[in-house]
């Protein structure tokens, strides 16, 4: 187990869960050194309501052309805090961009981040932007010559849940949650390990603040470091202040094949008339194996593993019971594409909106 701070965005059926993990030893640092005038600048790239706000791209990109100072994209942020701030992206198709520097009082304010590097192949290139425990992106097609471009076609990676850096989804709520239709998520180039814990999981984040670990093991499954929910998901009212590790797809495994997290507790339940407090747990089963060709999002998958997995509940001084069940499904090549949760016509589904982008 690890101790992590966990935040809920709001109390509801299906909400995103953001959480800051403490304790982590990360592959790589960002922290801004503190300097003469004390302190590092804090503040969100987001709105409100959790929303990335507009970031904009500035000139002209070309393969095999260094970038000069006219390659710069604006952000805007809300500084909250006076202080150092450095702002950056990971690097992809040989480009970055990055500015650092000191903010004397907070507020609104645009920032322009230098463009470095050269690009590379003459395709869509998505960025993550990162300050603080921000996350958002961008995307940039360079002109010319001699790249591969994206679209509908199959991918490179073989993977059934890919956690390649660059990756990126957009999925769509149905029905809608609230103001919420659709979200992408990305995979930083952050990746974290925890003491005892031979893994390294990948940082998966979205432009609503919420971040999920995943990592796949040396046998060859993909394990969460997160609480037993779907993903994407929250379904308790509260939970513990630690995650656990645990397999959420076994591509190995034979249909019917079958398993189960650890205890996880104590989680809270709220009812109509009633509230519980006791364990949860998840059980996994295959339920179907490249058998069935699945439609999502305008296109066929054919290499489909479908995993249902059953939340279970047990109340203080009460036995185990289904208290949630759903589907998820995943391709060869490109992760999670749908997941059902519940039974019909009271369903709630996270499908892929779109071929994503797989790195």
């Amino acid at each position: 187990m690890i101790q992590t701070n966990i935040r809920k965005h709001a109390p509801r059926l299906a909400v995103f869960l953001a959480i800051v993990v403490a304790f982590m030893g990360c592959q790589k640092e960002f922290s801004v050194e503190n300097g003469a005038f004390g302190g590092v600048a804090q503040g969100e790239l987001v709105d409100s309501l959790g929303y990335c706000k507009n970031i904009t791209v500035s000139g002209t990109y070309k393969v095999d052309t260094p970038m000069t100072a006219s390659n710069y994209v604006t952000v805007n942020v809300n500084f909250t805090s006076a202080g150092k701030y450095k702002i950056y992206t990971d690097t992809v198709n040989g480009m970055w961009f990055l500015d650092s520097g000191f903010v004397v009082s907070a507020g609104q304010q645009s920032v322009k981040l230098k463009g470095k590097g050269t690009p590379i192949l003459a395709k869509q290139s998505d960025f993550a932007v990162f300050f603080g425990n921000n996350l958002c992106a961008f995307s940039i097609i360079p002109s010319g010559s001699g790249g591969s471009s994206g679209g509908g076609g199959t991918t490179g990676n073989t993977d059934y849940f890919p956690t390649t850096a660059g990756s990126s989804w957009v999925y769509q709520y149905s029905p809608k949650l609230g103001t919420v239709d659709t979200f992408t998520v990305r995979v930083a180039n952050t990746t974290v390990q925890v003491t005892g814990d031979p893994l390294v999981y990948s940082q998966f984040g979205t432009q609503m603040k919420d971040t999920f670990y995943f990592a796949k093991s040396s046998s060859g499954d993909f394990y969460a470091l997160s609480t037993v929910d779907f993903d994407y998901t929250l379904v308790f009212d509260s939970i513990p202040n630690y995650f656990i590790s645990y397999p959420f797809l076994k591509p190995n495994a034979n249909v019917g094949d079958t398993w189960e997290t650890a205890e996880y507790g104590k989680v809270k339940v709220v009812g109509v008339n009633s509230s519980e407090v006791g364990m949860a747990k998840a059980v996994f089963t295959i339920i179907t194996k490249n058998t069935v060709p699945y439609t999502i999002g305008g296109k066929t998958y054919d290499n489909v593993i479908n995993v249902k997995r059953d939340i279970m509940f047990k109340p203080d001084n009460g036995t185990y019971r289904v208290l949630l069940s759903g589907n998820s499904y995943y391709a060869k090549g490109y992760g999670l594409i749908d997941q059902v949760l519940g039974t019909s016509p009271n369903t709630q589904a996270v499908s892929l909106y779109k071929t994503p982008t797989i790195k």
